[in-house]
């Protein structure tokens, strides 16, 4: 059969194109060592915003400690209703009112997408407040996970953000 010359040409272009994308092992190696240090330094700045929200917040800067936030950013709270910015913002200021107010995280570990434009946070947390009721401290352990999406102008922001306490532990005995 005779095939007209574009026919062919799309062909052969088509055959070679699975090549074109292989590269050398070479090749290959240094864009992996350039991803996996691409998502080490993106980790690294995630876990240096966690500390800057905690550190904030210690210093009874509300404003700051949710600065952080993307703009379309979502809080889910101890089984309350999602707070956007402004509802985030309003329970950090009255949880700041508490002089006791004191948070602390742990274990943070974050991975990141493979194209780096998410991140996932993970830490457990230890907050120290006084309870309205009682009026004495309380200390509450929980889990804290934050999402966080790049945005258009290439920061990496809080995108959703889960607080849950768990259990006391058990006493002995």
């Amino acid at each position: 059969m005779n095939y007209p010359i574009v026919h062919r040409c799309i062909a052969a272009a088509l055959m070679l194109t699975p090549l074109a994308a292989c590269g050398s092992p070479s090749d290959q190696t240094a864009h992996e060592a350039d991803s996996a240090a691409d998502k080490t330094a993106i980790a690294n700045h995630i876990k240096e915003i966690a500390k800057d929200v905690v550190a904030a917040f210690n210093a009874g800067d509300a404003e700051k400690a949710v600065g952080f936030n993307a703009p379309d950013f979502i809080q889910m709270f101890h089984g309350q209703a999602n707070a956007d910015n402004a509802a985030n913002l309003e329970n950090a200021r009255s949880q700041l009112a508490d002089p006791a107010a004191k948070l602390a995280v742990s274990d943070g570990k974050v991975e990141v997408s493979e194209d780096g434009d998410m991140a996932v946070y993970t830490s457990s947390y230890v907050y120290d407040f006084t309870d309205p009721l009682s009026n004495e401290p309380v200390t509450e352990l929980g889990n804290w996970v934050m999402i966080f999406r790049r945005q258009a102008d290439g920061s990496m922001k809080i995108y959703r953000e889960i607080i849950s306490d768990t259990p006391p532990a058990k006493a002995a005995g």
